[in-house]
């Protein structure tokens, strides 16, 4: 019999596993192994790859970054993909057609056991991305391919100013 004197919200609480029941298959934090997360990618040939189109709009960049920062939640990058993520996705919706009316970008997230890959695709239009870009210490604007050129190991583009480019940054895994 319950003891009435306990509030119900602390007789409903449900049961949290102390540190010695702890999952086998999750860290200490609750987080999944890596050498789990290795053996999923493992699964499949080439790694694993999401993809999510999103509203050509500013506000929609925080929702780029929140999807990143999910789908990375255990990776060593997660922090530096979501700031990439994020400068992609703005430069997208600022500098191509995919800021217009009804214009998406779309973010991609490749997974191999050795690296990371976030990919955004824009409409095109509004010149070609410039990673070596000189800009003037009181610049306001112009960091953001440099930021993500200081973050990644590879990075670059495709396509061109008629089907839209995919502009990505790759990082290696510690080990990879």
């Amino acid at each position: 019999m319950p003891d009435i004197t306990e509030p119900a919200a602390v007789r409903a609480r449900p049961h949290i596993p102390l540190q010695r029941e702890q999952d086998p298959s999750t860290g200490p934090s609750g987080s999944v192994l890596r050498e789990h997360i290795d053996a999923m990618i493992d699964l499949h040939p080439g790694g694993l790859t999401w993809r999510r189109t999103f509203p050509g709009t500013l506000d929609q960049i925080p929702y780029a970054r929140h999807f990143t920062r999910y789908l990375l939640a255990e990776s060593d990058h997660r922090h530096d993909a979501e700031l990439i993520t994020g400068e992609l996705a703005a430069n997208a919706v600022r500098h191509t057609t995919s800021g217009r009316s009804n214009g998406t970008f779309i973010v991609e997230i490749s997974r191999t056991t050795a690296t990371t890959t976030i990919g955004v695709y824009d409409y095109g239009r509004g010149g070609v991305p410039r990673f070596g870009r000189l800009f003037g210490i009181d610049a306001e604007h112009g960091r953001g391919l440099a930021i993500v050129a200081a973050l990644a190991d590879q990075f670059g583009y495709e396509g061109d100013e008629e089907i839209g480019h995919r502009v990505w940054a790759r990082m290696v895994q510690p080990g990879g």
